[in-house]
């Protein structure tokens, strides 16, 4: 009897420490926290630089949805980067497809070009030099924008969600900003919706691993980046 009393003290215990942490996890000051440990990397001028906060290797991908048009379709352009810490080389392949929606709003896709990409001089280029192809966003955004705990402490928050079944987390804001703005080639005063989305492993302090989601209606702008734990801190 006694034994059976201290298993469920010590059950209960655990029980309620468990539900501390995860309560934790889903404070707004917790997970604006680690979207704010972002400014380890944004901005990063030069994508070079990123090999000394990962030296290991990294690989970024930065997906544009672009000229939507309600039952027609839109533009993707995807662009996927990897960073290899051995040749300190950024190379890549870039998809660019047009989606169509018919009378039966079917869906079909039409692959307009598919190569690779070597990022040099601080811009992401056609290996292919003859090819007819315009990178949509040739620089980053990770490479002129700042995110940090002052910026977006001082943004209206829109969601905040912790998943504890992925253990991954993501808050979203409104803002209005002339950076993001000219990037994503709106007027300086539309309002545009940032999602940043925070993986597991990064929740946990064991990688780097985060999603930068840009939104002005249903077009968008995503960054994803990924590398190891983060050799030093801004």
């Amino acid at each position: 009897m006694l034994k059976r009393m201290v298993m469920i003290i010590l059950l209960g215990g655990f029980g309620i420490m468990m539900l501390t942490a995860c309560n934790k996890k889903s404070s707004k000051e917790f997970i604006e926290g680690k979207a704010a440990e972002l400014s380890n990397v944004y901005p990063t001028e030069d994508l070079q630089d990123l090999f000394e906060k990962f030296p290991d290797g990294f690989s970024i991908q930065s997906d544009d949805l672009y000229d939507y048009k309600e039952g027609e379709g839109y533009s993707f352009q995807s662009i996927k980067l990897k960073g290899d810490s051995e040749t300190k080389s950024i190379t890549g392949t870039i998809l660019w497809k047009k989606v169509t929606f018919d009378d039966k709003e079917e869906r079909h896709e039409e692959v307009l070009y598919e190569g690779e990409v070597i990022y040099q001089n601080g811009t992401i280029q056609l290996k292919d030099s003859t090819a007819n192809v315009n990178i949509k966003h040739p620089t980053l955004l990770l490479q002129k924008f700042v995110i940090n705990k002052e910026s977006l402490s001082a943004l209206k928050m829109d969601l905040k969600s912790y998943s504890y079944e992925t253990g991954s987390a993501y808050i979203s804001y409104f803002l209005t900003d002339s950076v993001l703005n000219n990037y994503m080639e709106v007027d300086q005063d539309t309002q545009l919706r940032m999602i940043v989305h925070i993986r597991h492993h990064t929740i946990e302090n064991k990688a780097f691993g985060y999603t930068v989601d840009i939104r002005h209606g249903k077009n968008s702008h995503a960054e994803i980046i990924s590398g190891g734990k983060i050799n030093a801190v801004r």
